[in-house]
């Protein structure tokens, strides 16, 4: 049996970016830990995953193709993101200026 493949905010027509977030234009919420149901825009940029529970059996999931390659994904390198001491708007701002 083969493993099914994860639908990803990656390939969803309804997935935006926006003001510090990622968010559905279908109004689901893609996280349960905040308080709007977003997803802080920062797993855009490192690239994470970002298939949220919620989009793997949501009736309204319009693909836009196939899934962007892990390592095409994110504008940030792990180690450009820094330990805890930095802050990680700081090495945002400076790994897209």
């Amino acid at each position: 049996m083969s493993k099914k493949k994860k639908r990803t905010l990656y390939e969803c027509a309804h997935a935006r970016a926006g003001t510090g977030k990622i968010y559905c234009d279908e109004k689901y919420p893609l996280s349960q830990a905040s308080l709007d149901g977003s997803l802080d825009i920062r797993q855009l940029a490192e690239g994470k995953p970002l298939a949220p529970k919620i989009c793997q059996q949501c009736i309204n999931f319009d693909r836009l193709g196939p899934p962007v390659p892990e390592d095409e994904r994110g504008w940030l390198k792990i180690k450009e993101i820094g330990n805890n001491d930095t802050n990680h708007r700081q090495a945002l701002r400076e790994a897209v200026a």
